[in-house]
């Protein structure tokens, strides 16, 4: 059987959200493979909501990719993400 080589961290993370999910790391990626190499032409079917040790997970593993990207950013960065920001367009349109 062929192998594929993974950074350690892609494949803790991996492991993390299988183990969250409980099924195997080869059940969590197949599907992904086979949409990548294009053997998977029909609509997959929509994944229940997340709940428990499953959504937490999902959550952890967001927390960490947005810590790793904390680099890109100057020094002082502050994003605004207040409400009159957000939604300015849309207040404009109102009046």
């Amino acid at each position: 059987m062929p192998q594929v080589t993974v950074p350690e961290e892609t494949f803790r993370q991996l492991a993390a959200k299988a183990a969250a999910l409980d099924i195997s790391v080869d059940e969590l990626i197949r599907p992904a493979l086979a949409r990548l190499a294009g053997g998977d032409t029909s609509a997959a079917e929509p994944s229940p909501p997340l709940t428990g040790d499953a959504w937490q997970a999902e959550l952890d593993a967001w927390k960490r990719d947005a810590e790793g990207r904390a680099g890109r950013y100057p020094a002082g960065f502050v994003l605004d993400d207040s409400r009159e920001t957000l939604y300015r367009e849309r207040e404009d349109a109102q009046l």
